[in-house]
C-alpha cells in the first residue's frame, strides 16, 4: 500500500459506495466500465473483460491538461502501460499508486484481482458488501441463438486482445508469430511470377495481380488479422507490380508485343 502522504484524498461524501458509477464499456472487447472523478479533477475509468480476466485502466490527469494514460492487465500481469497521445511506454506507478484509496471502493472484486496488486492497488474492496461482486460473464449462454455478426465481433475481439499481448513480447517472438502469414502472402507473389515464367500470365495480368495482392494482403493484416500491415511486404508487391508495368511499356516502345 502507498504511503498516506502521497495518496489522493477521497471526496467528502457520506456514501462512498456511490463513488464509482457503472455502465456498459465503450471499448471493444470489454463488457463493463466503471468511472469516477477525483478531488483533483482527474478522470479515472476501469474497463473489464470477465471472460478473459482482463482489465483496462484509463487516467486523464487534470494537472497535465487532460493527458491520458492507459494500463492493461491480465490475471495480475501488466500487459501494457503507456501515454496515449505520444504512444510511448511509461511507468504509471507515480500516477496510479496515489489513487489506491479510490480503488478500495471499486465495486468489482474480480476486476481488482485481475489488476493483481500492481502499483500498490488493492486486490479486494474495502467494504464487505462489495466483495464477491462483478462475478458475471460476457459469454453468451448455451441456448442463445447463433449470430454470424456476433461470431465475427467475437473473432475480432480475440484477435485484438492477442495482438495487445503479443506487443509485450520480445521482437523475435513477434516475428515468429507473424512469419506464417507473411510467408504465405510472399509465396503467393512468387507463384504469380512463376505463372508468368510459364507463360500462363502476360505482363499486364502479372502487374494487376501483384498490385491487387499487395493491397489485399495489407487489408488482411489491418482488418482480419487485427495488426499493423507489414509495410516491406506491401511495398515489395506494389513495386513488383509497377516494375511489370514499366517492362510492358518498354516492350511496347520497342515494338515487342507479347
Amino acid at each position: 500500500m502507498i504511503a498516506p502522504s502521497t495518496a489522493q484524498a477521497l471526496p467528502d461524501t457520506p456514501n462512498l459506495q456511490q463513488l464509482w458509477k457503472s455502465r456498459p464499456s465503450q471499448h471493444e472487447g470489454f463488457a463493463r466500465n466503471y468511472y469516477t472523478e477525483t478531488v483533483q479533477g482527474d478522470q479515472l475509468e476501469v474497463d473489464f473483460n470477465y471472460g478473459r480476466r482482463m482489465t483496462r485502466i484509463s487516467l486523464r490527469v487534470a494537472a497535465e491538461n487532460g493527458r491520458e494514460y492507459v494500463a492493461l492487465f491480465k490475471s495480475g500481469t501488466i500487459l501494457q502501460e503507456r501515454e496515449v497521445a505520444g504512444k510511448r511506454s511509461v511507468d504509471l506507478t507515480s500516477r496510479l499508486g496515489p489513487l489506491a484509496n479510490y480503488f478500495q471502493f471499486l465495486p468489482d472484486e474480480t476486476a481488482l484481482q485481475s489488476i493483481g496488486g500492481n502499483y500498490g492497488l488493492p486486490t479486494q474492496p474495502v467494504l464487505p458488501a462489495m466483495r464477491g461482486s462483478g462475478r458475471q460473464s460476457d459469454v453468451l449462454p448455451i441456448n442463445s441463438r447463433f449470430s454470424v455478426r456476433g461470431w465475427i465481433r467475437e473473432y475480432f475481439r480475440r484477435k485484438r486482445e492477442a495482438s495487445l499481448e503479443l506487443e509485450e513480447q520480445p521482437w523475435y517472438i513477434r516475428a515468429f508469430q507473424r512469419a506464417p502469414a507473411e510467408l504465405t502472402d510472399i509465396g503467393l507473389g512468387l507463384i504469380l511470377y512463376y505463372a508468368y515464367l510459364q507463360n500462363a500470365l502476360n505482363l499486364t495480368e502479372l502487374a494487376g495481380y501483384l498490385g491487387a495482392l499487395g493491397l489485399f494482403s495489407g487489408a488482411m493484416d489491418w482488418v482480419w488479422r487485427q495488426r499493423d500491415p507489414f509495410l516491406p511486404k506491401v511495398a515489395g508487391l506494389l513495386t513488383a507490380s509497377a516494375f511489370a508495368v514499366y517492362l510492358q511499356l518498354q516492350y511496347r516502345m520497342w515494338g515487342i508485343f507479347l
